[in-house]
């Protein structure tokens, strides 16, 4: 079952992006929408006795280990990547649960890759969606994918609608630069010899230099949550971030780097990923607040979802590496030659920011003053701070 791009599940296989707009629909309006969504920030819905799994700020902190932060997400650690893998993967079953139609065919995630190129998104912003039914007539419904019709809920439990505030397609020489340069280092991320430098940026303080021009795989996909939130958007803020549905599409395109990495490192998932490519310390690390079982089954009617964890059993990194036993793949990368950066810039003595900020660097004659017309002329790079851990690291 190919997890394919978006734009080519819409144009080439439109029944097939039929029953994932239908199932989505019908998550977003049941209980387990808060419930899958809620994981990543522990943002429930208030009272709901639907979830299982610890919600007091200071548990969750201890059980996620995520220093000063009440998030189930691991951000800012080596488990990153892979904490999302079974995430992602649990919201796939439930896309399954939910497929209404009469074709029963496993409906595989989408996943969302922003590009320079030429490529329409509007459908996805649209509030109205016409798809393809099984029988080959159209239908057109509530658009699942549009941010104005889908709910989340605070870290107060108080519902709210989606918002989303940046964009999928660039508009400008500066939104241009930044995509390209963002894609420039997920294909660098792929010659990572490790799963640490692979995955994230923990690592800065002791080999910054040696890091300087490689950027984990956390990097670029902060900068993309940035670029689909905006200011004020669901996708900048890391507590409500995975309730819109753009999060899920994003994370499937990170975990199909991750794969991708991961069947290369091991000869087409032929060999077990062991020390010294991934720490033996990592490989024990705990993925609250996943199920301690077969993370792998693909019964999702009698499958034990996060939110449902009241056991404080959880899953371990080393349980999520066989790929190959999941029910979906994705097609190869076409990794592209390594390109060194000609130059950097390291940002001394600044505070950390207490929220998710977006740092933009100009470089620009003396002479010159910047203004709000000519910024986007002299843009020379940007960086995103998502906001997890910040208030420590």
């Amino acid at each position: 079952n190919l997890r394919r791009n978006i734009l080519d599940l819409k144009e080439n296989y439109p029944k097939e992006f039929g029953r994932f707009i239908i199932a989505l629909r019908n998550l977003e309006e049941s209980d387990d929408w808060p419930r899958i969504c809620g994981i990543h920030g522990n943002t429930f819905k208030a009272n709901d006795i639907g979830v299982k799994c610890p919600t007091d700020p200071s548990t969750v902190e201890k059980i996620g280990n995520t220093p000063d932060e009440p998030f189930y997400c691991a951000h800012s650690e080596t488990r990153f990547v892979a904490w999302h893998t079974p995430y992602v993967y649990q919201y796939e079953l439930l896309l399954n649960k939910y497929n209404t139609t009469d074709d029963k065919s496993y409906i595989s995630l989408p996943y969302l890759f922003l590009t320079n190129e030429d490529n329409d998104f509007s459908f996805i912003n649209e509030p109205k969606i016409e798809i393809t039914l099984n029988d080959d007539s159209k239908m057109t419904m509530t658009n699942p994918l549009a941010a104005e019709n889908v709910v989340y809920y605070n870290e107060k439990g108080e519902q709210n609608i989606v918002r989303r505030n940046g964009f999928l397609k660039p508009t400008d020489s500066s939104e241009a630069l930044k995509v390209r340069t963002t894609n420039k280092e997920l294909n660098n991320v792929m010659y990572a010899e490790n799963y640490p430098t692979f995955s994230s940026n923990n690592l800065y303080t002791e080999h910054v230099k040696e890091l300087i021009d490689f950027n984990p795989l956390e990097i670029p996909h902060n900068n993309i949550h940035d670029f689909i939130g905006g200011e004020g958007g669901n996708m900048s803020e890391v507590s409500i971030s995975a309730y819109d549905p753009l999060f899920w599409l994003h994370h499937c395109n990170i975990d199909r780097f991750f794969y991708n990495w991961l069947y290369t490192k091991t000869d087409g998932f032929k060999n077990a990923f062991t020390p010294p490519q991934i720490p033996a310390d990592t490989l024990i690390k705990t993925l609250a607040p996943f199920y301690d079982g077969n993370v792998y089954k693909s019964e999702y009617e009698n499958y034990f979802y996060g939110w449902q964890n009241g056991s404080l059993d959880f899953l371990k990194l080393k349980d999520i590496l066989n790929f190959q036993e999941y029910p979906y793949t994705y097609e190869k990368i076409d990794v592209k030659p390594y390109e060194v950066s000609k130059t950097s810039l390291e940002i001394s003595g600044m505070p950390i920011p207490l929220e998710s900020t977006h740092i933009e660097a100009f470089l620009h004659p003396k002479h010159v003053a910047l203004t709000a017309e000519n910024k986007k002329d002299y843009l020379a790079g940007s960086a995103t701070w998502f906001g997890i851990n910040r208030y420590t690291k």
